[in-house]
C-alpha cells in the first residue's frame, strides 16, 4: 500500500474528521489494485510500492508539508500523484458504508448531535465528486508520465539521479495497457486525438477507445487502400521519414495523406464507438462521411498512382502484372470500357461491381 498515515489522507483530502485509516485500509487496497494497478502496469506498481516501504519517512515530511511537490525527485513525484488517485477513489468507495453503523443489535444509520443528518443527494454528490477527483488526479498521472516518456534520454555513463529515476519509471511504465504511445496507430496518442477530436485531454478514454480504433484501422481502412500503403504511412506519421523507396517531392503528398486518413478514423470512430456519448442521428452522419472522404481518399490516391485501381500500394508493383493467371502477356487485351471493376464489397459480403462501403457500426 502506498498511503498508510492519516497524514498522507488528509494531504489530499482536508474536508474529513477521521483520526485513523481503520475503517478506510480495505477500500485503499481496492482502490490500488482495482484503480491504479492498471494504469500503472504490474512491475511500476510492484516498484511504487518497494519505494514507499523504504522511504516512508520521506513521504511523511511531504505529507506534514516540508516539501514542495515540483522539488521532489520522478518516485517521489509519482508516490504523491498516486496518492491522490487512491485517496478519492477510496473515498468514494468508502461512503456508503461511513454512515452505517452494523453492530450486534442490528444495523443503523450514524448521525452526530452537531451534525444535521445527511441526505442521499448529499451523499450522491460526495460520491460523485470523489469519483470525478480520482478521474481528474489519474490523468495528471497519465501526462506526468507522458511528459516524463517524451523527454530524450541522457547518453549512457551521463545524467544525474532524477535522469536515472525517470528513465527507470518510463522503462517500467512501457509494460503497461495504458503507455501512451500506441505507435501501430495512425493516431498513436491522445495529443494527435485531440487535433482532429475533442476527448477533453483524457488520456484514459483515449486508451478506451483504442479498440475501435485498431478495429477500424484493420478492417476498413487497410482494405481500401491496402496493407503496405498503409504501414508505410504510420511509419511515416510515427518517425516523419519517407520510406526509402518512395520517390522524390512525396512528402507533402504523405502529409495530405496520414492528414485525410486521420479524418476518416476519427468519424468512422464517432459512428462505431460506445465510448463517446453521440446521439443515434449523429453516429450515422459521423459514418455517412467517413465512408464519403473514404471514397475521395482512393480516388485521390489513384489520381496520384499511390494505389491501383483494386486498392493496392503501386509503388512495388508486381512485374507480372500485365500478366494472365496463365502467364500469358495481356498487352492486347480488350480494353474498350466494357469490362467493369470488381472491389471485395463489405455490404454484399462479395465482389461487386464499383461498390466499396463500409459497415454501419
Amino acid at each position: 500500500m502506498i498511503i498508510t498515515t492519516i497524514d498522507e489522507l488528509r494531504l489530499h483530502s482536508p474536508a474529513h474528521a477521521l483520526d485513523t485509516l481503520d475503517g478506510l485500509t480495505g477500500f485503499i487496497d481496492n482502490s490500488e489494485h482495482d484503480f491504479l494497478l492498471e494504469k500503472l502496469g504490474e512491475p511500476l506498481y510492484q516498484k511504487l510500492c518497494q519505494w514507499y516501504d523504504d522511504n516512508q519517512g520521506v513521504m511523511s515530511r511531504v505529507a506534514q508539508g516540508a516539501a514542495g511537490e515540483n522539488d521532489l525527485p520522478p518516485f517521489n513525484h509519482l508516490c504523491l500523484m498516486a496518492q491522490r488517485v487512491v485517496a478519492f477513489d477510496a473515498l468514494g468507495r468508502a461512503i456508503g458504508m461511513q454512515i452505517v453503523s452494523v453492530h450486534n443489535s442490528g444495523v443503523n444509520q450514524m448521525t452526530a448531535e452537531d451534525y444535521d443528518k445527511p441526505s442521499k443527494d448529499s451523499i450522491d454528490t460526495y460520491r460523485t465528486t470523489c469519483v470525478t477527483e480520482a478521474h481528474a488526479a489519474l490523468n495528471r498521472l497519465l501526462r506526468q508520465l507522458e511528459q516524463w516518456a517524451k523527454k530524450s534520454d541522457p547518453a549512457e555513463g551521463e545524467g544525474d539521479d532524477y535522469d536515472k529515476e525517470r528513465k527507470e519509471i518510463v522503462e517500467l511504465w512501457k509494460k503497461s495497457s495504458y503507455y501512451y504511445l500506441a505507435a501501430g496507430l495512425l493516431i498513436p496518442s491522445c495529443e494527435v486525438m485531440m487535433r482532429y477530436l475533442n476527448i477533453y485531454d483524457s488520456r484514459e478514454k483515449f486508451i478506451q477507445l483504442l479498440p475501435d480504433l485498431q478495429f477500424i484501422q484493420e478492417e476498413v481502412i487497410a482494405p481500401a487502400i491496402g496493407e503496405e500503403l498503409l504501414q508505410k504511412l504510420v511509419t511515416y506519421a510515427r518517425d516523419g521519414k519517407l520510406p526509402e523507396d518512395a520517390p522524390e517531392g512525396t512528402e507533402t503528398l504523405y502529409q495530405q495523406t496520414v492528414h485525410k486518413l486521420r479524418r476518416i478514423l476519427v468519424a468512422l470512430l464517432v459512428g462505431r464507438t460506445s465510448v463517446l456519448k453521440y446521439s443515434k442521428e449523429q453516429k450515422i452522419q459521423a459514418h455517412d462521411d467517413g465512408v464519403r472522404l473514404l471514397t475521395n481518399l482512393t480516388d485521390f490516391l489513384k489520381r496520384k498512382k499511390l494505389i491501383n485501381e483494386n486498392g493496392e500500394d503501386n509503388e512495388n508493383e508486381n512485374e507480372n502484372e500485365n500478366k494472365d493467371e496463365n502467364g500469358e502477356d495481356n498487352e492486347n487485351e480488350n480494353d474498350n470500357g466494357n469490362k467493369k471493376e470488381h472491389r471485395y464489397c463489405h455490404c454484399h459480403e462479395r465482389a461487386e461491381p464499383a461498390c466499396w462501403t463500409p459497415p454501419l457500426f
